[in-house]
């Protein structure tokens, strides 16, 4: 937990200027608080007679008497002189002015910790969001979107109260606490030691409480990520949800979630709570303490104490209170934020399995072939996708990919762009190993289009320009009549500008495929990554993409997946894979003219024509 603290703090390193603002105006606000409290006792105590006036100017010294001292000769003197009117006055206005700045102070330390927390929870954010990008897409395999969705949004929000309230517990609180114990020590060493004498046991009960909260906020934040996890998979899934009348079933799923995380979320503000009463009883006791061993030693007259002595160290012990409950609080808030900070850490320090070498080479075009040795890939240990994957494609061909489901088609191409690293052999562009090459060039040269089309919730311009800036709208129609997209694109309500919904819910099938397409298009790729791009449309919109696709592909290397082997037959290379190992390649014709399991799926697609 500590280590995750300090983690967060090291984030605040480019704002220290702030930071040391920050401390310094805590710090006169605490030296003026107990200023403005100091000099209510002189005053009480000249004006009711409690001590005698002062009349000769006394010698300054830092010490209770000395400051007692020093402020009952000037009250005396404007009383004798001006009259015990304008001496209240004189105390009003000195005591009104100390107030002003010690206020005045405790607001400028917010207005500079305010930037603080707020900018260093942007950095983490901006962090997690990048490290989110680059991790590579087995990374969610294993991780539920809903899951990392939480941690984006709710435990960063919490990371931001850690530092709200971090701020507070570092650079205001303990330096209040500081200086009331400071000026409480030179009122009284005696009646501090017996005030403190509770807080052994204050510490002990915090320090169980603090326990307990990290253990409920850990399983907390745990169903709170399964709850994310639900929305996501709820939305994404609401047609198959209606569809199958499953409402009751989410719903009472759902409730079931949400009741764990409400019941835990209740026990963890409880104990937070619990430890503001804790303290409060326990200062109180300390209080009494004061209180009774103060009355005792002036009603002996020992000497030790003085009435007005024993009422400062009362309004200064009082107001030493409510920092500690603040303190107190802060602390078992932080314990629970914590929890968020290390399932933040967990993503930020995921395994980055896709590394860039040191002084990568460039790569601008493919000017030979692209070659695959040897290649072999496992997403487990031993669980082998791809075996032994020999492969050359030479520039400008049109190599197709055809096989079973599950058989490693959509993986041999993930390879190529490094989307993931080959377990076992190499990838060559040029004769020089992908890994040699920088990541960000390497996919620059590749236009993926799959079957599963992604678009944003935002203008058909900015979807098929996407990732690409300061493109001209010619440009982007150029591309859109290559995809045979402008047609229908020009139809709608604002053209190119026209919104079209979450995941382009506004179109058909076939007009996201060829947005999709005009994308790949606009980005001009050396190579072209066609993924069962016309699998899921029907025919009408399957010829459309087929033309697009074929004006695409013209001078330029392509590899296609594809179930309809209709579709790859006039490719200059048909491979032809089968638990991820090629057992056929040729022309259309001459894996015909084999007559194996290429011939046999050919002629199996022509009687269910």
């Amino acid at each position: 937990m500590i280590k995750d603290f300090l983690r967060i703090i090291s984030f605040v390193k480019p704002y220290s200027l702030s930071v040391v603002a920050s401390f310094i105006c805590n710090l006169l606000y605490s030296l003026f608080s107990v200023f403005t409290l100091g000099m209510i006792v002189p005053f009480i105590s000249i004006l009711f007679g409690i001590v005698e006036p002062v009349v000769n100017k006394p010698t300054f010294h830092l010490s209770v008497d000395g400051i007692f001292q020093t402020m009952s000769y000037y009250i005396t003197s404007i009383s004798n002189e001006k009259g015990t009117f304008t001496a209240i006055l004189f105390v009003s206005i000195l005591f009104l002015s100390a107030s002003l700045l010690s206020n005045l102070f405790r607001f400028l330390g917010l207005f500079f910790s305010s930037p603080i927390q707020v900018n260093t929870a942007k950095d983490i954010r901006n962090a997690l969001f990048h490290k989110i990008l680059i991790l590579p897409l087995s990374y969610y395999s294993n991780h539920k979107s809903g899951d990392i969705i939480t941690r984006m949004n709710a435990d960063v929000q919490e990371i931001e109260t850690l530092l709200k309230n971090a701020m507070t517990l570092l650079f205001r609180d303990p330096w209040i606490v500081i200086t009331f114990l400071i000026a409480l020590l030179m009122i009284s060493p005696l009646l501090t030691l017996i005030s403190l004498l509770i807080f052994p046991l204050l510490t002990f009960i915090l320090a169980k409480i603090s326990n307990s909260i990290r253990r409920k906020s850990k399983q907390g934040q745990e169903q709170l990520s399964v709850i994310g996890s639900m929305f996501e998979e709820s939305i994404s899934g609401l047609r198959i949800i209606k569809g199958f009348n499953a409402i009751p079933f989410f719903v009472k799923k759902f409730k079931t979630t949400n009741e764990q995380f409400t019941r835990l979320t209740n026990k963890i503000y409880r104990k937070i709570e619990l430890s503001s009463p804790v303290a409060e009883v326990l200062s109180t006791v300390s209080l009494c303490l004061v209180i009774g061993t103060g009355g005792y030693l002036i009603f002996h007259k020992s000497g030790h104490l003085q009435a007005n002595t024993l009422i400062l160290f009362i309004l200064i012990f009082a107001r030493l209170i409510p920092p500690i409950y603040a303190g107190v609080r802060s602390f078992n808030i932080i314990q629970k934020a914590l929890i968020s900070a290390r399932r933040i850490f967990e993503i930020i320090d995921a395994k980055e399995e896709i590394i860039e070498k040191e002084n990568a080479l460039p790569i601008k075009k493919i000017t030979k072939s692209i070659e695959l040795k040897n290649v072999s890939f496992a997403y487990e240990s031993n669980n082998w996708i791809l075996k032994n994957i020999n492969l050359s494609i030479e520039k400008g061909k049109t190599i197709a990919i055809v096989g079973m489901s599950g058989s490693g088609k959509t993986t041999l191409i993930n390879l190529l762009p490094r989307f993931y690293d080959v377990t076992k052999g190499e990838i060559l562009i040029d004769g020089i190993n992908i890994k040699d090459y920088i990541i960000s060039d390497i996919r620059s040269l590749t236009g993926l289009v799959s079957q599963d089309v992604l678009l944003f919730n935002d203008t058909v311009y900015n979807n098929i320009c996407f990732g690409l800036e300061n493109v001209s709208e010619e440009k982007v129609i150029e591309a859109a009549k290559i995809a045979n997209a402008d047609s229908f694109i020009s139809e709608m309500p604002d053209a190119y500008q026209s919104i079209i919904g979450d995941r382009g819910v506004k179109l058909s099938g076939g007009q996201r495929q060829r947005i999709s397409i005009a994308r790949a298009v606009l980005r001009n790729p050396e190579l072209l990554l066609l993924d069962e791009a016309t699998s899921s449309l029907d025919n009408q919109s399957e010829i459309l993409v087929q033309q697009a696709i074929e004006n695409i592909m013209k001078n330029r290397t392509s590899i296609v997946i594809a179930h309809r082997l209709s579709t790859v037959q006039h490719a200059d290379r048909i491979i032809v894979i089968h638990k991820g190992s090629i057992t056929e390649q040729g022309t259309h014709t001459e894996l015909l003219n084999n007559n194996q399991v290429y011939a046999k799926w050919v002629d199996m697609q022509r009687l269910n024509n």
